[in-house]
């Protein structure tokens, strides 16, 4: 109860200490005997803004199998993803996210495609206050968001242009939070800094995983991620998640190293592991409409009289963005892998899981409407699902 009560006066004196500081009146010239209050620039117009996005997936499943049982090839009509919620900033320095999630909504079990609906959930409810008025340099982040150490960890899904997320990445974000979304409540910091060719932003982070806690254990798990841009900056702005397609606007590099730590945690009743850890690099690469990215992290869990968990997962994926009429075409190809090794007790995925999707999109209205035909080829030994598919998707956020 100490703790939390300490973090919890800890975050609100540092949000109230910078919100006086935004206060301040700099204005050259200008007198005045009293700090101007953090709340007087209040806009009633941002306070509420809902919004909703719906991703509807066709996809018809071949080969697909469990043990030597073959399963029937099928076509499938789902709404892979059906997220809803509300953002809003009410002050100039204070803005907030609520998004809730309803994903796979009708997906045939026996379909190629990986996952199963899950019900109605919180995706993710956070705030984000910026603590120096005339820079970039300082956020603060609170609330129920991403413990993301990766530059796919911390992409929006809207955004990619392969048509799902990369498994792989999935396999590293449960590992790292327990759950498959990569969300956990906590707190943490970041900000970006623009030179001349040159920039760099960071997000660091503490956070509680709830799959890891217990009774006798309560340490916390800490992130981060720090990326050094090299030409044409990826944002000119500081937002927590990093943007996906550039539009052709970018002529630039963006080399990422991150990692996540826990010292020690439950796995189950009578297990405990004494450290977990991951971490590793991404790299992106923008030369007008060509987008290259990929990235590389190892994790790895202890446990005492056991033997080590290590895993492994990266991916390389490369489109090109062709201007037709005023809406864009992009062909994409990508390939992902993931390999888990050791005690599986300590994380329940030995084997191998691996990717390969080649397909094109259609950008409408940029990602606000887009049209996704793929075909996804899957493998592995760790696999759910390991049949392919040929996949059409329609995206829509309002």
């Amino acid at each position: 109860m100490k703790k939390s009560i300490t973090l919890r006066t800890f975050i609100i004196c540092l949000i109230f200490a910078s919100a006086k500081s935004l206060g301040l009146n700099a204005q050259n010239g200008e007198k005045s005997n009293a700090p101007k209050s953090p709340f007087s620039d209040f806009d009633k117009d941002k306070v509420l803004q809902p919004f909703l996005a719906v991703e509807t997936w066709a996809t018809y499943s071949m080969g697909e199998k469990k043990g030597e049982t073959k399963y029937e090839d099928r076509g499938d009509i789902s709404i892979r993803r059906l997220r809803f919620g509300a953002s809003g900033s009410p002050y100039s320095w204070l803005n907030y996210h609520f998004q809730m999630n309803v994903d796979r909504l009708g997906q045939d079990p026996y379909a190629s495609t990986k996952g199963s609906y899950g019900g109605v959930s919180i995706w993710d409810a956070y705030l984000t206050a910026k603590l120096l008025k005339n820079s970039d340099l300082l956020h603060l982040h609170a609330g129920y968001y991403w413990a993301a150490i990766s530059r796919e960890f911390n992409t929006s899904c809207w955004s990619q242009a392969t048509f799902d997320r990369t498994r792989a990445n999935w396999f590293m974000r449960r590992f790292i939070t327990g759950r498959g979304n990569g969300c956990e409540s906590g707190f943490g910091f970041g900000g970006l800094k623009n030179y001349n060719n040159f920039g760099f932003s960071y997000r660091i982070g503490t956070f509680e995983p709830a799959a890891y806690s217990s009774s006798k254990y309560a340490s916390r798990l800490y992130t981060g991620h720090v990326l050094f841009s090299f030409g044409d900056p990826e944002q000119t702005k500081y937002k927590f998640r990093l943007p996906g397609n550039q539009w052709r606007k970018r002529n630039g590099v963006t080399l990422g190293f991150g990692g996540s730590s826990q010292s020690d945690g439950q796995l189950s009743e009578d297990l405990y592991f004494d450290s977990s850890s991951a971490f590793g690099t991404d790299l992106l690469i923008n030369l007008g409409g060509l987008h290259i990215d990929g990235e590389y992290y190892k994790f790895k869990r202890s446990a005492s009289g056991l033997e080590d968990f290590e895993g492994t997962q990266w991916h390389i994926k490369a489109s090109y963005n062709f201007i037709a009429g005023n809406k864009y075409l992009e062909p994409v190809i990508a390939y992902d892998k993931y390999e888990g090794e050791g005690e599986q007790a300590l994380y329940n995925y030995i084997g191998d899981d691996k990717t390969l999707d080649i397909g094109i999109n259609w950008y409408m209205n940029k990602d606000k409407v887009k049209l996704a035909l793929h075909y996804v080829v899957q493998d592995g030994s760790v696999s759910a699902k390991v049949g392919d598919y040929l996949g059409l998707a329609f995206q829509i956020r309002l």
